[in-house]
């Protein structure tokens, strides 16, 4: 640095060079110089030269020559040696110049901070000369106090260490007399004063606890602290059976003295718990005993316990154990109510939501327990066995064990779900019952079919299956829902409300079913279907029944007087509808069957599919039984058929390879149903069996209507991604009940007339006549009398039922089809005919229309085209009778073949006459292959 220093110098005297005027040329200044005169005037070099430096020359351990040498080349020259020299050099100016600048930068602190160690050190001395002038006055006023003034205030300060020690032996001896104090308070339920009473006595405790006696005291103190609890702990698992609003409020308050409210709350949710498993084991263990099934029942479980109960004792135990557990979430929806009410004993926000929070949760805790029990006791055993009124029974109390913990868990507030446990077990218990019930019914309405005598059951004319007892509970539950009712509000009900709140004092829940579990009428058997006959207005019954008499004078009915053209309409009867045993046998097991549904809604699917067999059964059996194959085949209706082929295929055969509507389980297997041999069809005397068909018939069509006013009902209990069945079922099959009256009464309609009679006395008739005739033929007078004798026929025949309009039309449909087809065929024997012939055909056709109308009463005819087509076909040219063949493709063989000998277009005797007629053979019989 000296060096570096003076070179400096030497470049800072330009003057001195001047004045000696020395030639700066010929001085040779090093190279290493200029740098470091360069590194001075720029710091920025001086910290490059130190970033430069190998961070190994800073640490203390590293020996920085031998560092230096192990760098250096093996092959170094003198050249290298010096530069790195240079470069050392310069790191180690750079570094001092750096260390030089630090202290420089920092002496002014140095120098402050020597000062007032400087100023520390000289008070310190002060100090020492004071605490030496102290303790020298204090040796002087010893010596100058007397001993008397000593020994008075020694007197003096034991005077009152003895009042202090008095005060404290007196504390003491109240506190060794506190647990008889503390005995009485516990007896009295004053847990409040008690555990008052204990924490003084405790802080006297504190307060004198260098006295040897006080540390046993402060133990059994702290023991007898302890035993309050666990007695308070007692007293509050006691208000989960019996909630006492004085003994709780009392509780409350020893907890919250002890600091421990939160604590408390938990505690009370675990008592909840354990009463409602060990009231649950105890009613069950109760009624295992009363079975007698086993010993050693205290060592079993509860699960095996339920197992042996008796179906004797099953009802009552399910009564009993949903009743225990119902009274214990009644004493948490008290204790709820109080802690809700009693909010402003809490002061601090925190623990009155904690308190808030662990009872609101607690509800779906409780109420989880509670369907644990009942859901073990429900799967220990098989309910298949039971009768199905029981098992309703038992549908009935398990569905209002869920109505009342749906009550329990309400809070509108809460976004909490409620937990559902109890519903899919019952479910499954259920589906395998019903499903095993249902097959046995479908057996049961299969035999009532086969011996059905197909005559009707009286019933009142406002008969409705809301009327019946089995569908009672759809009336109550659907026909008066606050959703149905315009000027009803639609409320949010507080939790309990409804089953807890009105049953605070007394009752509970389940006493209407424990009433009918116990009511020795419930096994009476059912009412017989006569009893649906309006009971409640016998005078509107008898005013229905004089309707239809025997005058006892003449020995003739009212309506024997009726003029000979009245058109034909039943005898004067009840109005009511027609049903049968069977049918209403049908309703009381949909009834049934709604019943569950009702109760178990998730089962709804299930229910209404095994409905729909019952009605689907109904409808083949009266479909097959009074329909031939002819018949059938007569009155093919596409609706019709299409619901009798999948009748046929879901109900009497198996579903093998598409999906039935039940997926979970496989389609009943049932035989065919067969008529009663009773039931005789072809006896002339009954009119081939007349009364049976109306009754049958009607009686399917009266089951449907009964099935339409269900409906709202069913879709309001299935869900709506399965709504699509029941739309289908409705339709396809419900709906189709009218079409069964064509193929019933057809067997009616074919003995209206004899059809070869009439159609042996059209060929008699000259139909070649070269005149055109005003009087129509016989035939026709015969043929209007053969069907005006079937009508006073059938009406004599029908005494027993009335006859609808509905059915009268039918039957009058299809005797004008039979005549039809007689004029046709009569038409088509016709061997030759003139035009004045084919007039007088229309002139008989028409004469029958006009009398036909006036025997109907039916306008227009139905179905006259299927004639007049016909006859006037006679006229049409070659060309035009083409057309109309390809158009008409309701005639057979014969009919178009007879057209075509007669008519105009081939009758001439031209010379293209034969060829005419082969091609229009060759079209009939590629129409008739066609067909």
């Amino acid at each position: 640095m000296k060096k570096l220093k003076e070179l400096l110098d030497q470049v800072g005297k330009p003057t001195v060079l001047k004045q000696d005027r020395i030639d700066t040329s010929a001085i040779q200044v090093p190279q290493y110089v200029y740098k470091e005169v360069n590194r001075i005037r720029n710091p920025q070099v001086d910290r490059d030269t130190i970033a430069s430096i190998n961070e190994a020359f800073f640490v203390t351990t590293t020996d920085p020559d031998q560092l230096e040498l192990e760098a250096m080349p093996d092959n170094s020259t003198l050249e290298f040696i010096e530069a790195r020299r240079e470069s050392l050099q310069r790191q180690q100016n750079a570094v001092s110049k750096k260390l030089s600048d630090v202290i420089l930068h920092n002496q002014p602190s140095y120098i402050k901070e020597l000062k007032e160690v400087q100023e520390l050190q000289r008070s310190l001395h002060n100090a020492f000369v004071i605490c030496s002038n102290g303790r020298r006055a204090l040796m002087s006023v010893g010596v100058r106090c007397s001993t008397a003034s000593l020994s008075l205030l020694s007197n003096q300060q034991k005077r009152e260490s003895l009042l202090t020690l008095w005060e404290a032996l007196q504390t003491i001896k109240t506190l060794q007399h506190s647990d008889v104090r503390l005995s009485e308070l516990m007896e009295d339920e004053d847990y409040a004063g008690a555990i008052q009473l204990c924490l003084e006595c405790q802080h006297a405790a504190a307060t004198y606890k260098h006295y040897h006696c006080i540390k046993d005291l402060s133990t059994k103190l702290q023991d007898t602290l302890e035993l309050i609890e666990e007695q308070i702990d007692v007293a509050l698992s006691k208000t989960c059976r019996l909630f006492d609003p004085t003994v709780y409020t009392k509780l409350q308050q020893g907890y919250q003295l002890l600091g421990k409210t939160q604590s408390a709350v938990d505690q009370l949710l675990m008592h909840y718990t354990a009463s409602i498993h060990n009231t649950a084991f105890q009613i069950v263990f109760g009624f295992a005993e009363l079975s007698k099934c086993e010993s050693n029942l205290q060592k079993k479980q509860y699960k095996d316990i339920c197992s042996l109960i008796n179906k004797d004792f099953y009802i009552p135990c399910l009564l009993e154990l949903c009743k225990g557990v119902w009274s214990i979430m009644l004493c948490y929806h008290n204790a709820s109510k109080w802690h809700h009410n009693n909010q402003g004993q809490l002061t601090d926000d925190d623990i009155k939501s904690y308190v808030n929070g662990k009872l609101a949760h607690g509800r779906h805790r409780v109420w989880s327990d509670a369907q644990s029990r009942i859901k073990t006791f429900i799967l220990s055993s098989e309910l298949n066995g039971f009768k199905y009124d029981d098992f309703i029974m038992i549908l009935d109390i398990v569905k209002r064990f869920i109505e009342v913990g749906n009550d329990f868990i309400t809070d509108p507030s809460s976004n909490e779900q409620p937990i559902d446990s109890l519903t899919e077990p019952l479910r499954q218990q259920t589906l395998s019952y019903f499903h095993s019930h249902h097959r046995t019914r479908l057996d049961e309405l299969l035999m009532f079919l086969e011996n059905e005598a197909w005559q009707p059951c009286p019933v009142r004319s406002s008969f409705t299956v809301f009327g019946m007892d089995e569908f009672k509970f759809l009336k109550q539950t659907y026909q008066m829902t606050p959703k149905d009712d315009p000027n009803s509000e639609v409320t949010t009900l507080d939790p309990g409300s409804r089953y807890f709140d009105p049953f605070n004092s007394e009752g509970h829940p389940f006493s209407d079913l424990q009433k009918s579990s116990q009511d020795p009428d419930s096994n009476k058997p059912k009412p017989r279907y006569d009893s649906y006959e309006n009971s409640d207005d016998e005078d509107d019954i008898d005013h229905e029944l004089s309707l239809d008499y025997v005058d006892e004078k003449t020995g003739e009915s009212p309506m024997s007087g009726s003029s000979s053209t009245q058109s034909l309409k039943s005898p004067s009867h009840p109005h009511g509808p027609v049903l049968t045993n069977t049918a209403l046998h049908v309703l009381r097991l949909c009834g049934s069957y709604l019943k569950m549904c009702d109760v178990l809604q998730p089962i709804a699917l299930d229910v209404v599919v095994c409905m729909s067999q019952l009605f689907d059964l109904y409808f083949y059996a009266v479909y097959a039984f009074f329909s031939t194959d002819e018949e059938k085949r007569r009155c093919r209706l596409d609706r019709l058929q299409s619901t009798v082929t999948h009748i046929e295929t879901t109900l009497f055969t198996p579903e093998v390879n598409g999906k039935a509507p039940n997926a979970q389980q496989e389609m009943p297997r049932i035989s065919v149903p067969t008529l009663s041999p009773a039931v005789d069809l072809n006896q002339p005397t009954t009119y081939y069996g007349i009364t049976e068909r109306i009754v049958a018939t009607e009686s399917l069509i009266c089951l449907a209507s009964q099935f339409e006013l269900l409906h709202k009902n069913l879709e309001e209990m299935i869900p709506s991604s399965k709504k699509a069945f029941l739309q289908q079922f409705y339709s396809q099959t419900v709906r189709a009940t009218t079409d069964v009256r064509y193929p019933s009464y057809l067997g009616i309609a074919i003995h209206s007339v004899d059809v070869a009679t009439t159609v042996n006395r059209m060929s008699m008739v000259n139909w070649d006549v070269r005149e055109i005739m005003s009087q129509h033929n016989n035939y026709v007078d015969m043929l209007l009398n053969d069907l005006s004798n079937f009508r006073i026929t059938l009406f004599g025949s029908v005494r027993s039922v009335r006859l609808p309009d509905e059915v009268v039309k039918v039957i009058w449909q299809h005797c004008i089809t039979i005549c039809n087809q007689a004029f046709v065929e009569g038409f088509s024997n016709v061997k030759k005919c003139s035009n004045e012939g084919r007039a007088l055909m229309q002139l008989d056709y028409q004469q029958f229309l006009m009398k036909l109308e006036k025997l109907t009463n039916i306008r227009p005819i139905p179905n006259r085209e299927y004639v007049e087509s016909y006859i006037k076909a006679y006229y049409l040219t070659e060309t035009d009778l083409h057309q109309w063949m390809n158009n008409h493709t309701e005639y057979n063989h014969k009919q178009l073949t007879a057209l075509l000998s007669c008519s105009a277009a081939t009758y001439t005797s031209s010379s293209s006459n034969r060829k005419t007629k082969q091609r229009m053979m060759s079209l009939i019989d590629d129409l008739t292959n066609r067909k």
